[in-house]
């Protein structure tokens, strides 16, 4: 399994909750920031990203955003009341 890559911005909540989650279970990752002006230029020339992001009207990235197997994972890792703990479990491969 490749190491995920996590999609943070310093001033989002769900961001530090999943962070946090991933360290309490052992999970390796690797953590880029949206702001990072280098990274998000890589993201635009992934298709993937594009056709998950980006319209004719630019793109919208609502973090944390989980980057793994050329996947894209965002809202199905969030519910009203937090991170759903079962979907997390089942992507990051934790016991």
């Amino acid at each position: 399994m490749q190491v995920p890559i996590i999609i943070t911005k310093e001033d989002c909540h769900r961001c530090h909750e999943l962070v946090g989650w991933l360290k309490e279970h052992e999970v390796e990752y690797i953590e880029r920031d949206i702001d990072d002006e280098e990274f998000v230029q890589k993201l635009l020339h992934d298709n993937n990203f594009l056709k998950t992001f980006c319209d004719a009207d630019g793109c919208i990235v609502n973090t944390p955003v989980v980057i793994m197997d050329g996947k894209y994972w965002f809202k199905e890792l969030w519910g009203i009341s937090g991170l759903r703990e079962k979907a997390a479990k089942k992507l990051f491969g934790v016991k």
